[in-house]
């Protein structure tokens, strides 16, 4: 003890020097990590010598140019969550979940965070403030929409990317060195089994709730012997509900170029009255991108795009179905190699039509299962904002059509007001169907569920009869 209090005036003036720039570095590196929470008028670092009109027509057509790919090309995702121009459908895997549940052995792994009301965000201004790290960007969004099912990987710039593109913000520490952390939305699980590479959670989808579970590196048996990993979410029976392959290391961390043009947000008008107009040109086509107001919007299956509460009330599906009535349906329409693309170029085309609005995006893109309206151009405008463009049959006005995404549908139930679609969920594939309306009560709303096979919801929509 005593040498610590006989310290002399030098070493003191040493650590007070040392102590100040720890104090400098930490508010700036704490500045750092907190940017996605600054204010609308907070950039990242721009040219001095430019009048506030120009700041605000540079700042406009960033943000324009890093949401929508700037080659006119059909985009798709790739078995890494990147995006591809090559439509390389992703197949079935080679041993199916309800093998491995029987044949892998059990991991142990603890929630580090969980809020079991929590529900997804369609849009956060933070994605705006954060233009210039490609959470704008269309494609990514939207393959982010397409899953529940998210690894962490990489330092900590990744993490931050990660939850800011979700706009979800825990406020935890996350251990990337010693465990491999897992986000899961809309998800009950039971347990978690390894086999191989691969590792599986099995449990129950959920409408809502978010999840973080760790688990421990040196549980994994031959972990260091692995390149990549899959890891699966499934329903209790094994039936696939997302995926996501992992690479170790280096390999599959390159950065995607969501670009930002330049040679668009350099060019200024010599006419400060052309510019301010200009300006509010670029703010009201910025509106049929993103939304105009601060406040977020949150996904909900009877929220934003729905106009019934029918989907309010829960019930039994075991019970349900056990007591329904099958209903006979048409297979109009049938493409299980048939794969979504992320980006077309007829959305930034028709984007006035609100083709490219982001939160109704990444709203359609979070669903599996569509209700398709009876008016022939209201229908054109779904297909079209689904970048589906495929050749398919009409349906009759006595019956009643469905759109469904990776989906193998096997039958098709009416119990009470509720319609439930059974089958096997894909990893790809579009099927339309289609229903008479005759066996449907008339001026009814009915909950349309698309149910697995071992009776797990995984989406509804609503018809209106």
């Amino acid at each position: 003890m005593n040498r610590l209090i006989m310290i002399t005036n030098k070493q003191k003036l040493l650590i007070l020097a040392i102590s100040v720039i720890f104090i400098i570095l930490s508010a700036a590196l704490i500045s750092m990590l907190n940017f996605p929470k600054t204010t609308v008028n907070d950039t990242p670092a721009k040219p001095q010598n430019l009048s506030k009109s120009q700041s605000e027509n540079k700042r406009l057509k960033e943000i324009l140019s890093s949401i929508v790919p700037g080659d006119n090309k059909i985009l798709y995702e790739d078995n890494f969550r990147k995006t591809s121009i090559v439509n390389n459908p992703s197949g079935a895997v080679d041993t199916k979940p309800v093998n491995i549940q029987n044949s892998g052995y059990t991991l142990s792994y603890t929630t580090i965070y969980s809020d079991e009301e929590y529900l997804r965000p369609i849009y956060v201004n933070s994605w705006k403030q954060a233009y210039y790290r490609g959470w704008l960007y269309l494609p990514r969004k939207i393959i982010y929409a397409r899953h529940k099912l998210f690894a962490y990987t990489g330092n900590s710039a990744n993490v931050l990317d990660i939850e800011g593109e979700l706009g979800f913000y825990p406020n935890i520490s996350i251990d990337n060195e010693n465990y491999l952390n897992f986000l899961i939305y809309d998800y009950d699980i039971e347990n978690a089994v390894k086999y191989g590479n691969r590792i599986v959670f099995f449990g129950k989808p959920l409408e809502k709730g978010v999840h973080i579970v760790a688990i421990k590196k040196e549980d994994i048996n031959n972990y260091e012997d692995y390149n990549n990993i899959t890891v699966q979410l499934c329903t209790p029976a094994g039936y696939e509900l997302d995926y996501q392959n992992i690479a170790l290391g280096n390999s599959g961390n390159t950065n995607e170029d969501y670009g930002i043009d330049d040679d668009t947000v350099l060019t200024y008008s010599k006419n400060n009255a052309d510019l301010t107009k200009q300006n509010v040109q670029l703010r009201q086509e910025l509106t049929h991108y993103i939304s105009d107001s601060s406040q977020e919007i949150y996904f909900q299956q009877n929220g934003g795009y729905q106009t019934s509460d029918v989907l309010d009330t829960n019930i039994d599906l075991e019970e349900a179905f056990n007591s329904s009535k099958p209903i006979g349906h048409k297979l109009l329409y049938n493409n299980l190699n048939y794969k979504s693309p992320v980006y077309h170029p007829d959305w930034k085309k028709n984007y006035d039509l609100e083709w490219c609005y982001l939160p109704r995006k990444i709203y359609l893109n979070m669903k599996e299962v569509f209700a398709l309206p009876s008016d022939i151009d209201v229908l054109k405008d779904l297909y079209g904002e689904l970048g589906f463009f495929e050749k398919s049959p009409s349906i009759s006005k006595n019956n009643a059509g469905f759109l469904i995404k990776n989906f193998s549908v096997d039958s098709v139930h009416l119990y009470e007001n509720n319609i439930i679609i059974n089958g096997t969920p894909c990893r790809k594939g579009v099927q339309i169907i289609s229903i008479p309306k005759a066996s449907l009560a008339k001026n009814t709303d009915f909950a349309v569920r698309l149910v697995t096979k071992d009776l797990c919801e995984i989406d509804a929509d609503v018809l209106k009869n």
